[in-house]
C-alpha cells in the first residue's frame, strides 16, 4: 500500500494546491514542500496563506511555498491566480484542486451561482482551464507522467450516499435538493471533469497521439477525515448525524487529518500512478475504487463540459 513516507524526493517540481491554508490542503502542502517540491499554497487571503507556510516552516525551514490567493467563490480572482501563476512560473507538475464547502445552506456567490458548485467545481474547472497551456508544455519538455491534475472529490457524489445520479443544472432545482445533495451534485462535477479532461489530453487523447502534450488525472475520496470542514459542517447535519460523527470519531473510522492526503499525494506525484489509471476514481488509500455511473456516461460528461464553458465564455473568463 502506497504511503506518503515512500514518495521520493520532489525537488524541481512545482505544484498548486488549492485550499491549501487548513485540513487536507494545508498537509498535502506540507509534505510535498518537506520533500523538496516548489509549492505554491492557495488561500483566500495572503493572511491566511503566510500563517500556513510559517506554520509549516516552523518545522521545515528549508521548504519552498508561496502563497497564491484565490477565492473560490469569486471567480475573477481564480483567474487572476492564473496569471499570477504563468508570469512567475514556465513549468507545473501537479495541480491539486482540493479547497471545498460541504453541506452549507443554500447561498449565491457574487457570480450567481450555487455556492458548492461554485467552489468545489466551477472555480477548479477555471483554473484548471487557465492552467492547461502550462502543463501541456510541462509534460513535453519533462516527458510523459510530469503534469498530473488532481480532482478531490468524495464518496458524496455516488447515488447511495446523497441520491445523485446525474449533474443538476439551475439554482432553483440545486436549492431544492437540500445541503448534503448539493454538495453531492458538485463533487460529481469533480469527478467528471477528471474524465473531461482524460478524454481531452490524457495519455490516449488526441493530444498525446498528436505530440501536443499530455496530462494525467484522477478524481478520488480523501477518507473521512477529522477536518474543519466537517467540524462545521456538522451545524448543518441533523441531530442523529452529529451524534453519529463522534460515534465514528470514537471508533477510528473517522482519521486524523494526517492521513486525508494519500490518495492526493499518490495521484499528484508518485511514481505509482500509472498512465492506463488516468482518468480512474481513488479511495482514500490510493485504491482504484468504482465511481458513480454517470462518470461513465458519455453524454453526461459532454453535457457538463460544454455547460461549463458556455458559462465561463458567456461570464468573461475565458
Amino acid at each position: 500500500m502506497f504511503t506518503v513516507a515512500s514518495l521520493p524526493s520532489q525537488e524541481g517540481k512545482v505544484f498548486i494546491v488549492t485550499g491549501g491554508n487548513a485540513g487536507i490542503g494545508f498537509i498535502t502542502c506540507l509534505n510535498l514542500a518537506a520533500k523538496g517540491g516548489k509549492v505554491y499554497l492557495g488561500a483566500r487571503s495572503e493572511e491566511k496563506a503566510m500563517r500556513a507556510i510559517q506554520k509549516i516552516k516552523d518545522t521545515h525551514p528549508e521548504a519552498v511555498l508561496i502563497p497564491l490567493v484565490m477565492d473560490n467563490s469569486r471567480l475573477a480572482t481564480i483567474v487572476a491566480a492564473a496569471k499570477t501563476f504563468t508570469a512567475q512560473e514556465a513549468t507545473l507538475n501537479g495541480l491539486i484542486l482540493n479547497a471545498g464547502v460541504m453541506a452549507v445552506p443554500f447561498s449565491t456567490t457574487p457570480d450567481g451561482y450555487e455556492i458548492q458548485w461554485q467552489v468545489n467545481y466551477l472555480a477548479h474547472w477555471l483554473l484548471a482551464h487557465h492552467l492547461t497551456p502550462t502543463l501541456l508544455s510541462t509534460s513535453l519538455s519533462q516527458g510523459k507522467g510530469a503534469s498530473r491534475v488532481v480532482c478531490v472529490s468524495s464518496e458524496g457524489h455516488q447515488k447511495s450516499s446523497f441520491s445523485v445520479d446525474k449533474i443538476i443544472y439551475g439554482n432553483d432545482a440545486l436549492e431544492k435538493f437540500g445541503p448534503f445533495g448539493r454538495y453531492g451534485v458538485s463533487k460529481l462535477g469533480n469527478v467528471l471533469h477528471s474524465v473531461s479532461l482524460n478524454n481531452a489530453y490524457g495519455p490516449e487523447s488526441p493530444s498525446a497521439k498528436a505530440g501536443k502534450g499530455e496530462i494525467w488525472t484522477a478524481s478520488l475520496h480523501p477518507g473521512f477525515i477529522d477536518t474543519e470542514l466537517n467540524e462545521k459542517n456538522r451545524d448543518n447535519a441533523p441531530w442523529y448525524l452529529s451524534w453519529l460523527y463522534y460515534v465514528l470519531k470514537w471508533v477510528k473510522v473517522i482519521r486524523p487529518v494526517q492521513e486525508g492526503c494519500v490518495s492526493s499525494i499518490f495521484v499528484g506525484a508518485s511514481d505509482y500512478f500509472l498512465p492506463e489509471m488516468s482518468g480512474r476514481y481513488f479511495d482514500e488509500y490510493a485504491g482504484l475504487k468504482e465511481a458513480n455511473a454517470a462518470s461513465k456516461d458519455e453524454n453526461e460528461v459532454k453535457r457538463l463540459e460544454e455547460w461549463t464553458r458556455e458559462q465561463m465564455a458567456n461570464d468573461g473568463f475565458l
